[in-house]
């Protein structure tokens, strides 16, 4: 993998995995979260391939840094219908990404938070597809029956009640930074990463360009209405993987907006 471009100041040249960790690295805020997004398209614009999933359009360098993002981060945050399509269980994690939160004094595991307004999810979550996971909350409104909820809680799984009509993001963003759990990655899907948006809560998108083309009426990384106004980010760094993937990484730039 070669770094192409580094607004901090890096030498372009070959990177492995210690100076993955100093790209992707979150920032530490003075106060609050960091969150990031991270999403895989194809050359078309397409979050997904032709089985309706995003990984038959990502490459193996691609699932490193995927990887890579959850080791380094404190809780990995998905909405509910992604979590239930693409087979989302509690996080485990290879030797590999334990030695990286180790030596960044970090938890041995992220936490899996599921947005979900109906609170509709299989109990199996809160268990780990493979060895130890991390704890499992769901975030979800105020409103939802006992019956849906109570076998969440039976399996060990933390419920938080956050909003009435729709889940109260700024409030769970501020939940997680309350218990030390600043640096967040949300993996999707598309209207969650909307709705992140909208609230202003969205510090980075890192965005990968698979090197295909799929056609079709695939999704984008967002969906649902119009944002208030149009975001502006600004390009942070660039990666070349060796199978020809590009990676990129836009933080928020205020200067940048221009109202809707």
């Amino acid at each position: 993998m070669q770094l192409i471009f580094d607004r901090g100041g890096s030498v372009r040249g070959p990177v492995g995995d210690p100076e993955l960790v100093e790209l992707y690295r979150h920032p530490a805020p003075e106060a609050g979260a960091w969150l990031r997004t991270n999403f895989v398209t194809s050359l078309d614009g397409s979050i997904s391939g032709p089985d309706g999933r995003s990984g038959s359009i990502n490459t193996s360098s691609d699932q490193h840094v995927f990887a890579m993002h959850r080791a380094l981060a404190d809780a990995v945050v998905v909405a509910g219908g992604t979590a239930r399509h693409e087979g989302y269980r509690a996080v485990d994690l290879a030797p590999w990404q334990q030695a990286i939160r180790t030596a960044e004094g970090l938890a041995p595991l992220p936490m899996l938070v599921v947005v979900t307004r109906s609170g509709r999810l299989d109990p199996s979550i809160a268990r780990p597809a493979d060895g130890p996971g991390g704890p499992v909350v769901v975030a979800t409104t105020v409103d939802n029956p006992a019956a849906d909820l109570g076998p969440l809680r039976d399996s060990g799984v933390e419920v938080l009640e956050l909003g009435t009509v729709e889940v109260d993001l700024t409030g769970l963003v501020d939940e997680l930074a309350g218990r030390g759990l600043p640096r967040l990655l949300c993996e999707g899907g598309p209207h969650l990463h909307r709705d992140l948006l909208a609230a202003g809560l969205v510090d980075e998108l890192s965005l990968t360009l698979a090197p295909v083309v799929v056609g079709g009426r695939g999704p984008r990384t967002t969906a649902g209405g119009e944002l208030p106004e149009t975001l502006g980010f600004g390009l942070q760094f660039a990666l070349l993987g060796d199978d020809g993937a590009l990676f990129t990484s836009y933080r928020r730039d205020p200067l940048r907006a221009v109202s809707a």
